[in-house]
């Protein structure tokens, strides 16, 4: 009993941790209950700002936004494109990186540093439908990569539709 008394004294130490759970819950066959969870939880996991993470958030999808202005621009002026034939170029620049970002790797580093000011609906969703993929391509073009791609971004896809549909029919009956 000295030996739990004692080791939930250094609880809180860091370098201490592994040792405490070592001893106090593997080699005594104890279970853990959720105070000494969270106790373990918190000395565990980073403390992180909020502030900071907004901040940082919101300068890097302003970037994204003054890059996708910048594309709509150019799109325009060197391919003599509509305004719309332009945004769905934007969109498609970004769904290509987003996807070449996943499969290399990097998209996951890249949103770590952006602190999800990266998740613009395209990218986000390239990442995904990209991720999904990848994750069963050992299973073949069919049955994996083609029947996973959209497991995750079937119900954006559905439900945009449905949503797209409804709201299309009241503005055509109210105006």
């Amino acid at each position: 009993m000295l030996l739990y008394v004692m080791l939930d004294n250094i609880l809180l130490r860091d370098e201490n941790l592994f040792f405490m759970y070592e001893l106090k819950y593997k080699e005594h066959n104890i279970n853990m209950n959720n105070e000494d969870y969270d106790k373990l939880v918190s000395c565990i996991v980073k403390k992180e700002s909020t502030f900071k993470n907004v901040f940082i958030a919101f300068i890097s999808g302003g970037i994204m936004g003054l890059i996708g202005e910048y594309l709509y621009n150019y799109y325009i002026r060197t391919f003599n494109t509509n305004s719309s034939d332009s945004f769905l170029l934007v969109f498609i620049t970004f769904v290509l990186v987003g996807s070449l970002l996943t499969g290399l790797g990097f998209f996951d580093k890249v949103l770590s540093f952006t602190k999800s000011g990266l998740i613009v609906p395209s990218t986000g969703f390239a990442n995904s439908m990209t991720s999904s993929s990848m994750d069963y391509r050992n299973e073949g073009f069919v049955k994996g990569i083609g029947g996973n791609m959209f497991k995750l971004t079937g119900s954006i896809i559905l439900y945009g539709v449905i949503f797209g549909l409804i709201f299309g029919f009241i503005r055509g009956v109210l105006l």
